[in-house]
Parts: C-alpha cells; structure tokens; sequence
C-alpha cells in the first residue's frame, strides 16, 4: 500500500452519526416537491447533492494523510465518499469490509451473496454494477479459505 490522503481520491466523511437522519428524511421536509426524493433512486447509493443538501456537504472532509499500515475505520451511519480528483502521485484505493453479526436476516442474505460472487456479480445490497463478470482473474471460490467460504455463504457454519 502507498501513502495517501488528502487530494489523493480517497475517503471522505461527514463526521456527524445523526447527519443520516437528515438525509434519510430531508425528502420529507416542506421545501422540497411531493414528487421529489432529492437525488435517491432504487438500486443506487443515497444520493447527496448540493441542491439538497448543501448544509451537511459542508462538514464533508477527506481523511488525513495515510500511511502503509493504516486503517481507517468509521460508523456505517456516517454520510461517506471518495474524491472526485486524484491528484495525488500514487495509487489510491478505498476498500469497504463490512461486518455483520451472524443471525437470521445475514444469514439468509448469505444465501444470494454466495450466488452472486461466484458469477462475479455485484453484491446484492449493492448497485447492480458487475463489474467483474467477465474480468479475468478476478477471486473465484477457489481463492477462498474454509473461513471465507462460511463467510460468503457458500459453506454451513
């Protein structure tokens, strides 16, 4: 991994837990048209955007400069991002693990995630982007631990 950090397209975050209400429910506030959802659309990330949402937008900060080593990690209730520029020398990367505890819901959610990584698809809580379809290389169950395997559903626990 390579140093990185402001201005080096990397992760931003609005460093306020109750901000989601806001955006969760700033749909429902009086300024803005019955029809509207300022931005959110099935399938895709919660939107933020100027129009809607200028007042969060400007607690929106990228995290300090990184080094090999670091990690970062955040409440999933906190609004986040990546720059738009890289601008930075080296290459940059945001990754997201999730974690989850291991109970009926994430178990059946299992079920389809399982499906989904080994046809390279998409993650079914996520945009049905698939990007790694048809990417050679990319991790297959082989790739996978025991471990790994219960955690991607694809062996019993």
């Amino acid at each position: 991994m390579t140093e990185q950090g402001p201005n080096d397209g990397t992760l931003k975050l609005i460093p306020i837990v109750r901000n989601i209400v806001y955006i969760l429910y700033r749909a429902l506030l009086d300024d803005v048209p019955e029809d509207s959802l300022c931005g959110a659309s099935p399938g895709k990330a919660l939107n933020t955007s100027p129009e809607w949402h200028d007042l969060p937008l400007r607690g929106l900060v990228s995290i300090p400069n990184l080094f090999p080593g670091d990690t970062v990690w955040w409440h999933p209730d906190l609004t986040h991002a990546v720059e738009d520029l890289h601008a930075g020398n080296n290459f940059s990367n945001v990754m997201y693990i999730g974690a989850s505890p291991l109970c009926r819901k994430n178990s059946d959610y299992l079920e389809t995630q399982g499906q989904c990584f080994l046809e390279g698809k998409s993650a079914p809580d996520f945009a049905a982007e698939n990007y790694e379809v048809s990417y050679r290389g990319r991790a297959t169950i082989n790739d996978l631990t025991d471990l790994g395997k219960k955690q991607m559903g694809l062996m019993p626990w």
